[in-house]
């Protein structure tokens, strides 16, 4: 339980950190500093607003995790890109005239995540035949992972695809919370 909390307090506090980050990134997009007319305490308030209302909206509509995973994850890809782009900039000895590491940020955790929401809200099915040599007989093994109930579906959505599952006369059925895979289940 003291993990947990633990665990919870630090992704509340990344998430806050990445708040004021975004915040102070987003002041560099033209349309902000049009907006503020140059002034740059005016400007990292738009930020703030701006950042504070994404994270709002993703809060009200998916909840709080998916909006703290939204956040740390346009950090990471903002952190990267400013990163690759101040390379560049030092390569080419010039200045852009857009923010393109904040436009590359939000397109690449866009993109990134809207795979991710894809792959937990699509289940599919693979089979496998193992042979052995060992008298085993015919054993048919349900195994499946990540189901992200709570996240992606609920009780409701959860016994439609255990309906599945079960509809192949499994001898067995394994359950996996913690793969890599993405709401899967393979049968055997």
């Amino acid at each position: 339980m003291i993990m947990w909390a633990v665990l919870m307090v630090v992704l509340f506090v990344l998430a806050f950190a990445g708040i004021l980050y975004l915040s102070n990134r987003i002041r560099h997009f033209s349309f902000v500093r049009n907006l503020s007319h140059g002034k740059k305490r005016l400007a990292l308030v738009y930020g703030f607003l701006i950042t504070i209302v994404f994270t709002a909206v993703i809060w009200f509509l998916w909840g709080s995790m998916n909006a703290i995973v939204c956040v740390l994850h346009l950090l990471i890809f903002w952190m990267i890109s400013d990163g690759i782009f101040s390379l560049i900039k030092k390569h080419r000895e010039k200045s852009f005239s857009r923010y393109y590491a904040g436009i590359t940020a939000i397109i690449f955790t866009m993109c990134y995540l809207g795979t991710g929401w894809y792959l937990a809200h699509h289940v599919w099915e693979k089979n496998y035949r193992i042979q052995t040599e060992k008298e085993v007989g015919n054993l048919k093994v349900a195994v499946f992972s990540d189901s992200h109930v709570g996240t992606t579906f609920h009780g409701k959505g959860f016994e439609e695809h255990m309906k599945t599952i079960e509809a192949q006369n499994p001898v067995l059925t394994l359950y996996f919370p913690a793969t890599p895979t993405a709401a899967s289940f393979f049968l055997l």
